[in-house]
């Protein structure tokens, strides 16, 4: 059954910038901007779309800069479109949301949407870079700190080492812990803000936390980490940060 809200299964795809879509194209075009798009998703048996429509349009004025793209899944011109986010038998009208950053972050069936539901979905500008470099097959190293924290140097050099070890397949992502804009998104992933060190979440490129430290941490710990898939019930990841089962630090 398609779920109700889609994060995971497509948050981790990149919109690319090849045109080979009506849809794709107008994608493209909004990640080239840097906006976010609220995309209502329809087809001829989509019931209560004016409904849906305005619901999308509510949500955009709430969003700065934001903007409203429709697809009509019936239409050849998006066939591929379709198939890429594997739509064909989903629920119409659906909304998904597209990160400034070019990447769908999540999603949600219209007739079980409200417009604050769709603002949420919209991720925060670190979150949005932590998803594209997940969806390009990335490990990411993600490190909240401040400026004032002494050993922010010695855990950014750590990282950097990791980096350099693991050859391209993984990036550091620096999150200001005093940004009001990343604050949800810190304690989504549950970060200590009160921490007078850094704090090092490490992510594997199946976007599962699979390591947590607080303050200086070993290279080697952090290549263990970012190259592990995470076992156990329900292990916590970016796109699902609540997940009950997350690896302690």
């Amino acid at each position: 059954m398609f779920r109700k809200t889609i994060i995971l299964g497509i948050a981790l795809v990149l919109i690319s910038g090849v045109a080979f879509g009506a849809a794709q194209q107008e994608l493209a075009a909004a990640a080239k901007a840097g906006k976010v798009a609220f995309v209502l998703i329809y087809d001829a048996t989509a019931t209560q779309l004016d409904q849906a429509r305005q619901m999308t349009a509510e949500a955009a004025k709430r969003v700065s800069g934001s903007v409203t793209i429709e697809v009509n899944r019936g239409d050849a011109a998006n066939a591929d479109f379709v198939t890429m986010y594997k739509l064909a038998t989903a629920p119409v009208p659906l909304i998904l949301v597209s990160s400034s950053a070019g990447v769908i972050t999540g999603g949600v069936v219209a007739a079980q949407a409200n417009v604050d539901q769709l603002v949420k979905l919209v991720p925060s500008p670190k979150k949005a870079e932590i998803i594209k470099a997940l969806s390009a097959g990335n490990a990411v190293f993600i490190t909240a700190s401040r400026k004032s924290m002494a050993t922010t140097a010695t855990v950014n050099s750590a990282c950097a080492a990791a980096c350099q070890q693991m050859a391209g397949k993984s990036v550091q992502v620096n999150v200001d812990m005093d940004d009001p804009a990343e604050a949800g998104f810190l304690t989504e992933m549950k970060v200590n803000l009160q921490s007078v060190e850094p704090v090092t979440l490490v992510a594997n490129p199946q976007g599962q936390i699979a390591g947590m430290y607080t303050g200086a941490m070993q290279v080697t710990d952090l290549v263990t980490a970012a190259t592990k898939k995470v076992g156990g019930c329900c292990p916590s990841t970016v796109a699902k940060p609540d997940a009950s089962c997350a690896p302690k630090k």
